[in-house]
């Protein structure tokens, strides 16, 4: 996961709630990942930008999934 890449969110995973009504629908892009380097995954976050202009910030990476690389 990459500053640039495209992303969709995807939700909690195990979560008994879809994604479809916990999220934006439409793809975004990464804008920035706090502590890159963590030891523990559990302490990345990652800022989205969505298409529709609405930035999620300090988002788990596990509630999103890369659709296409920037590399």
């Amino acid at each position: 996961m990459a500053v640039g890449d495209i992303v969709k969110w995807i939700g909690f995973p195990g979560a008994s709630i879809s994604p479809t009504l916990t999220g934006p629908k439409q793809l975004g892009v990464i804008i920035k990942i706090y502590d890159e380097n963590a030891f523990y995954d559990s302490n990345q976050r990652v800022d989205v930008m969505w298409a529709s202009g609405n930035i999620g910030e300090k988002l788990y990476p596990q509630t999103i999934e890369v659709v296409n690389e920037s590399r």
